[in-house]
């Protein structure tokens, strides 16, 4: 018994229903009758396959993650930002989306081949409070971390962490 490989297949023009299931039915009795098919070809005849790619392979990226560029990238839009702000909660949470996405998509653009990246931007007041933060991650040590930067005055601070995760 013999196994023909499946595709996902995908119509090239609209198709008639009627027709494509009248010359399936006519070339599934014909010509498939000695293989095992599953699932059946849904319109396979009025259909082109959808290219698939094989994995690499590659272990090491391309153009590895330079740590140094990223801190400057964090360091400049934290200091641009927050050098005239005072701080004020409900402008501090969209302030706290604006620079997370200006510093991913910065780091995005320098274009380190297979990283993904979550910024995570707090902004807290100084009340004389203790602040703790604390993530948790399943990670490969040797491709995988983190950068910090915190820009402190004596009214506010704002601390920008850019995690960077290698993935096959």
């Amino acid at each position: 018994m013999k196994y023909l490989p499946t595709y996902r297949l995908e119509p090239k023009v609209p198709l008639n229903k009627e027709v494509c299931e009248k010359i399936m039915k006519t070339v599934m009795d014909k010509t498939f009758q000695d293989f095992v098919y599953a699932p059946k070809p849904a319109l396979s005849l009025c259909a082109e396959p959808v290219m698939k790619y094989l994995p690499t392979y590659r272990l090491e990226p391309k153009v590895p993650l330079n740590k140094e560029v990223c801190e400057k990238i964090m360091k400049t839009v934290m200091d641009k930002t927050f050098q005239d702000f005072v701080y004020a909660p409900k402008p501090a949470l969209s302030l706290c989306a604006e620079v997370s996405e200006e510093i991913k998509n910065r780091v995005k653009n320098l274009n380190f081949d297979r990283y993904r990246y979550i910024v995570v931007v707090s902004i807290g007041e100084k009340l004389y409070q203790g602040y703790y933060s604390l993530v948790n991650f399943l990670w490969d040590p040797e491709k995988d971390g983190y950068l910090s930067y915190v820009y402190d005055t004596p009214k506010f601070f704002a601390v920008a962490t850019l995690y960077y995760l290698y993935y096959d």
